[in-house]
C-alpha cells in the first residue's frame, strides 16, 4: 500500500503535471478516506462496477481497489496510463480494474456502471454533468456518484442560496439529490491549484414522480410536466436574471419546437394564463426568487393550457 503523497511522487518523478489536463492531485490521505465513506465503498450487499475518470496518481483507485467492487478507469493522458499499469499490473491482469485510455467526454462508456467517483479535471465538471444525465436516460446508468468539484461551481449545483441558482441547479436537482461535502483547501494538492474545492455526493433520484411532487401537483388538477419544458424555460429566464419572468417568457424559448407541440403563435396566450393561475405577484419575480416546485408547477400550468388550446 502506498500512501497519497508517495503515489504522486512515484509519478511525478516520471511525469510533469499538465496543466491544460487540470492536474492536481491529491496528497492527503484523510481525504481518499473521506471519498471513501462518502460513496459508501464498504457497503457490499450489492454489486457495484464502479467508474472513476481521471486516475491521477492512483491514490483513490487504491481506495476503490481495496473492496471487492469491478473498477473501470478512464485516463487520458497516456504517460498515467503507463504509471497505472506498472503500479497496479496485477489488477489489471485479474481484470479487478479495467484501463481505458481516452478522453471520458468522448468515448463510449462500459453498460452497467454503477457508481462514478472521481477527481475530476475542474474543465470537463459541467459536460460531464451533461453527459452523465443523457446516459441516465438512455439506460439505467449510475444510482450513486462522487466528484470532487472547484467550490464556486459545487455551489451552484447545490444552490446553497438564491444568488447561486440558475440552469445547472435545476437540470441536476431533476435527476439527482445533491449534498455538499467537505470543502478542500489548495494545500491537500500537488501542484497547488488557485482555488478552493470541494467534494460532492449525487444519489439518483426522479423528482417530478416523486411522493412531494405528485402530491402538490394532484391538489392543483395538474399532470406531471415535461422535463424539457422546465429546463427551456428555466435556462431563458435565467438568461437574463436581472429581468422579470414575465418579460423573458413573452417569447417562446428557442429549445421548444412545433413538433414538440409548442407553437409560437399560442405562446404568449399560454404563459398569460399560466401566470394568472400561479398568483398575482408571480410574474413579477425573477428567476433567483423562484423553488424548485415554483418551475415545476409553473411549467406543469404552461402545459395544461397548451393543451386546452
Amino acid at each position: 500500500m502506498y500512501t497519497s503523497r508517495q503515489l504522486v511522487d512515484l509519478l511525478l518523478s516520471t511525469h510533469f503535471s499538465n496543466k491544460d489536463l487540470g492536474q492536481n492531485f491529491i496528497i492527503d490521505d484523510s481525504i481518499i478516506d473521506y471519498i471513501g465513506d462518502l460513496a459508501e465503498l464498504s457497503n457490499q450487499k450489492v454489486e457495484r462496477k464502479i467508474l472513476e475518470i481521471g486516475l491521477g496518481p492512483g491514490a483513490l483507485t487504491q481506495k476503490l481497489l481495496e473492496y471487492d467492487h469491478q473498477v473501470v478507469g478512464i485516463e487520458i493522458d497516456h504517460l498515467i496510463c503507463e504509471h497505472i499499469r506498472h503500479v497496479f499490473e496485477k489488477e489489471i491482469e485479474s481484470k479487478k480494474l479495467i484501463l481505458i485510455e481516452g478522453d471520458a467526454l468522448k468515448i463510449v462508456w462500459p453498460k452497467g456502471i454503477t457508481d462514478i467517483i472521481a477527481n475530476i479535471p475542474y474543465q470537463i465538471s459541467s459536460p460531464l454533468l451533461e453527459k452523465i444525465t443523457q446516459i441516465c436516460k438512455s439506460e439505467e446508468g449510475p444510482s450513486k456518484c462522487v466528484f470532487m468539484f472547484q467550490e464556486e461551481f459545487a455551489k451552484r449545483i447545490c444552490a446553497d442560496n438564491s444568488f447561486n441558482r440558475g440552469p445547472l441547479w435545476i437540470t441536476t436537482s431533476l435527476d439527482w439529490e445533491v449534498k455538499l461535502g467537505k470543502k478542500i483547501s489548495p494545500s491537500c494538492f500537488k501542484p497547488q491549484p488557485k482555488i478552493d474545492s470541494r467534494i460532492v455526493s449525487f444519489t439518483r433520484r426522479d423528482l417530478l414522480n416523486s411522493d412531494k411532487i405528485t402530491e402538490l401537483l394532484k391538489s392543483k388538477n395538474l399532470e406531471i410536466p415535461n422535463s424539457r419544458l422546465i429546463r427551456a424555460i428555466s435556462s431563458t429566464s435565467f438568461n437574463q436574471r436581472r429581468k422579470k419572468i414575465r418579460n423573458t417568457l413573452k417569447r417562446q424559448p428557442s429549445k421548444l419546437k412545433i413538433k414538440n407541440g409548442y407553437d409560437p403563435k399560442t405562446w404568449e396566450n399560454i404563459v398569460n394564463k399560466a401566470f394568472l393561475m400561479m398568483g398575482d405577484d408571480f410574474s413579477n419575480y425573477r428567476p433567483e426568487q423562484l423553488s424548485l416546485e415554483n418551475w415545476i408547477e409553473f411549467s406543469a400550468q404552461i402545459e395544461y393550457y397548451r393543451k386546452e388550446l
